[in-house]
């Protein structure tokens, strides 16, 4: 118990009334309880029905009274509150339909008993106490509300069992009698209150699970995504860039569709970082890593970093052509985004490999990225800042 409280007190828990989780545990809770509640109604009216001739037995006057305030009234008030507790309506409404019937039979059994005038008047008490007690222990309302329908009927049971009345309702049931249903119905409330208290306990803690599990999904999905991003650049890693290719490849070889790659290097590394420092080193690599995912096909390419200073651009269903206008497009734009190097700004060369999907079958991810590199070393041998496409078609040796 006390380490389901504590639990409950980490995630912002409490047992006590809570506006917003009593909200939750009632909407989690109401469509079965109301039907409950409505089965709890159509149970007890049968019942009620069924006990018709045990008033006959007592006397045509109260066998008279009892069918035609049962058949008028009681019947009528259960038939619509059965309706309403299976429509959508506020929940206090459905409380106070789930009462009413039920307070209303209980004044008709005090009111029978009174008639009667008998013996059989003890039954009568002992009956409505009886059903005080079963809705009190039985019907699935929250706990205020059968409180509250319990004061009603008890307060019911008092008024038409103790006041002298005019006419011929006979004579006042004894306050020891009262006593007795009164008493008899506090065990009832007790049991209310403890079921209600570990079926909100219960949702509480599948709360608590539930946010727990959410917790950790989100955590390890947080830390998939950690594992797959490069730490300076933000841009995916190697780990990732080998799957999604060796994946992207397998897709366009069945599709029979093109997929292209981009072999980014950054020119004169190197010597940007001997002469500017490692730290403007790092910050010429994270900007080219966003210039190049700004430049790409937002949510359709994959840019990675390869390693050092070389990056990886993916390119679905981009032919020859489309590829060459994307390079083209990331490298005017790292050039026009002027970060300082010793000799005038940044620059790149960029490598394009093509797989022509299913003609180009026996290519693999490491032919297409060789063919990518031998590409880019053609753009760095031929002067640098510029694009080249590769026209290899057969795998490496």
């Amino acid at each position: 118990m006390a380490e389901v409280e504590e639990a409950l007190a980490h995630k912002g828990f409490s047992l006590t009334f809570n506006p917003r989780l009593e909200a939750a545990f009632q909407k989690v809770r109401g469509p079965v309880r109301n039907r409950n509640v409505a089965n709890y109604l159509v149970v007890y009216l049968v019942a009620k029905l069924l006990l018709l001739f045990a008033n006959l037995k007592v006397g045509s006057q109260v066998f008279k009274v009892s069918m035609e305030l049962r058949l008028g009234i009681v019947l009528p008030l259960t038939l619509f509150a059965v309706w309403l507790l299976r429509r959508p309506a506020p929940m206090w409404l459905h409380g106070l339909v789930a009462y009413i019937p039920l307070t209303v039979e209980t004044a008709l059994v005090v009111l029978l008993g009174r008639l009667s005038g008998s013996v059989a008047t003890e039954r009568y008490v002992l009956a409505a106490g009886v059903g005080i007690f079963a809705q009190t222990l039985l019907m699935q309302v929250p706990f205020r509300y059968c409180v509250r329908g319990t004061i009603a009927a008890l307060s019911v049971f008092s008024l038409l069992a103790t006041v002298n009345w005019p006419g011929h309702f006979g004579p006042r049931i004894s306050a020891d009698e009262v006593i007795f249903v009164f008493v008899f119905t506090i065990p009832a409330l007790y049991e209310r209150h403890s079921r209600e208290r570990a079926t909100r306990r219960e949702f509480l803690l599948q709360e608590v699970n539930r946010l727990n599990t959410e917790d950790i999904l989100r955590m390890n999905a947080h830390l998939e995504r950690l594992s797959n991003l490069d730490g300076l650049t933000g841009v995916f890693n190697r780990r990732y860039l080998d799957a999604a290719l060796a994946r992207l490849c397998e897709i366009a070889i069945e599709k029979r569709r093109s997929i292209s790659i981009l072999m980014i290097d950054v020119d004169h590394f190197k010597r940007l970082n001997d002469t500017a420092g490692h730290q403007h080193g790092d910050f010429c690599l994270e900007r080219v890593a966003q210039v190049l995912q700004s430049g790409v096909r937002a949510g359709v390419d994959t840019v990675a970093r390869y390693g050092g200073e070389e990056f990886v651009a993916i390119l679905p269903d981009a032919d020859e052509r489309e590829a060459l206008a994307i390079g083209e497009r990331v490298r005017e734009a790292i050039e026009t985004a002027g970060l300082p190097a010793e000799r005038g700004v940044v620059t790149i060369s960029v490598g394009v490999a093509v797989l022509r999907g299913a003609d180009e079958s026996h290519l693999t991810p490491d032919d297409l990225v060789a063919a990518a590199d031998e590409a880019l070393y053609e753009a760095k041998r031929s002067g640098r800042n510029r694009v080249l496409c590769s026209a290899r078609r057969q795998p490496a040796a």
